[in-house]
């Protein structure tokens, strides 16, 4: 019950073996995956933009954003690499990311793009601060590791280069890494 209580005032430094969330978390989580959904479901009605990716992956790749109006509502950046590809989709909400879902997709053997293997991994954000981080097992992260704070800073950079390349009239988006 003391758990709950401090929970409940955001104090979430407590290490236990269930992660404290601060309950608006779950609220923020289920607005983010409505927010999802309905982005997916008007895609069509959006303004396409394609961008070429430059030093971001070892063979190439490729952005698509999705306009809404001025707003970028969603981008899938596709990083080809000789043993796979990764995608990351970045959503956005009133000119914020909210959340980003990223694919690795291996391959049998170089450049074939059979797929094998498939991992995903989930990043929830809030306010530019990532509140849920679900990893590829399907695992929920401790928000106080190193790891954690790294993807939440990673995650955010490449969603501002990837939104200003976007934006821009060149037709290359160059990693700033």
């Amino acid at each position: 019950m003391l758990l709950l209580f401090a929970a409940g005032f955001g104090h979430t430094n407590i290490t236990n073996a269930f992660a404290l969330v601060p309950p608006q978390s779950e609220t923020d989580i289920q607005s983010i995956r409505q927010s999802y959904a309905a982005i997916n479901r008007k895609q069509a009605r959006y303004r396409k933009v394609k961008k070429e990716l430059s030093g971001f992956s070892a063979e190439g790749g490729v952005l698509t954003a999705y306009f809404e109006g001025a707003n970028v509502a969603k981008m899938l950046a596709t990083y080809y690499g000789e043993m796979g590809r990764t995608n990351e989709e970045f959503y956005y909400r009133d000119g914020k990311l909210i959340f980003v879902l990223r694919t690795e997709l291996n391959y049998n053997r170089p450049l074939t793009g059979k797929v094998v293997s498939r991992k995903v991994s989930r990043f929830y954000f809030h306010d530019d601060k990532l509140i849920r981080w679900i990893d590829e097992s399907g695992k929920t992260m401790a928000s106080d590791s190193a790891e954690y704070q790294e993807h939440e800073k990673d995650n955010l950079n490449t969603s501002k280069t990837l939104t200003e390349g976007a934006r821009s009239s060149n037709k290359t988006i160059e990693s700033d890494q």
